[in-house]
């Protein structure tokens, strides 16, 4: 299992916690394999020229190759047509955070802020390309503001260089924020998910306050080679399906902020391209570019 993202991300958390329920469904040691970079794009790129036979799988947050897909012109594949969507496992519930000593509690009044500095309050990403670097761009352009992204390998120096003062927001899963929301560090002004968290229920959803389709979350999925035989992909798609459905796991990603969203594998290629088409439109009306 070709992971996505560095050690410590939730895609790894994730990804582990289903390598180790997969082995004994499908009846072999399932190895995880981190393989980070360009928001997913170094791994996926592996998969795409892999063997099709089932032994090689891919793990990551897949938003960010979709939004690749209509962006990066240097990519030596493609993330459309060129990986086998297997089956979906769900996204996180992501948080707008800023440090406590930010000038507004509120979402109303952080736009209030960021409106009155022009390019001064500098926004951390998770990289180019990568989710939350889109929903960056999406917000600027659904609010009428202009924030600087900074780009940075991981989540977790992300939030520390935030603690730090040398960015002002960011967007980060629920899990890597729980103990500096509960040490008052940071302040969660919103959720950046596409539905409302019953572990917020005073956060406001952006996608409901203005900014229609709205998602820095992203989602969690798996994908196997092009050309991959139907009948390996639904034995996968049973495995991670049966998975998602034992007691532990579900706590476990339950307690990780995961919202699941098991689907077979034709439902979850059809979400897969429809999404794709759909970042790809938005980009195009919007004239957004990821400099």
């Amino acid at each position: 299992m070709i992971i996505g993202y560095p050690p410590g991300a939730i895609v790894d958390t994730v990804a582990r916690q289903l390598a180790s329920d997969l082995g004994p469904l499908l009846g072999r040691t399932i190895v995880p394999e981190n393989k980070g970079g360009a928001a997913g794009a170094v791994a996926a790129a592996q998969i795409a020229k892999a063997r099709p036979d089932g032994q090689t799988i891919l793990f990551t947050a897949y938003t960010s190759l979709q939004i690749a897909a209509a962006l990066d012109r240097s990519l030596s594949f493609d993330p459309v047509n060129d990986l086998l969507p297997v089956a979906s496992v769900g996204r996180p519930t992501t948080l707008l955070l800023v440090p406590h000593d930010f000038p507004a509690k509120s979402f109303d009044e952080f736009l209030e802020v960021v409106r009155s500095q022009p390019g001064k309050i500098n926004f951390g990403t998770s990289g180019i390309g990568s989710p939350n670097h889109f929903a960056l761009e999406h917000l600027n352009a659904a609010f009428g503001l202009r924030m600087t992204a900074v780009p940075y390998k991981g989540a977790a120096q992300m939030l520390t260089d935030m603690l730090g003062g040398r960015v002002q927001a960011i967007f980060s899963s629920t899990s890597l924020a729980a103990g500096h929301l509960q040490s008052g560090a940071v302040r969660a002004l919103a959720i950046g998910s596409p539905d409302p968290s019953p572990d917020f229920p005073n956060l406001p959803v952006i996608a409901q306050r203005g900014a229609p389709g709205f998602n820095a979350a992203g989602a969690l999925g798996v994908f196997a080679p092009p050309g991959t035989p139907p009948e390996v992909a639904q034995r996968l798609n049973t495995a991670v399906q049966a998975a998602l459905k034992g007691e532990a796991t579900r706590q476990k990603l339950r307690k990780e902020g995961i919202v699941l969203e098991p689907l077979d594998a034709a439902a979850f290629a059809a979400k897969y391209r429809r999404e794709a088409e759909n970042i790809a439109a938005f980009i195009r009306e919007r004239g957004l570019k990821i400099n």
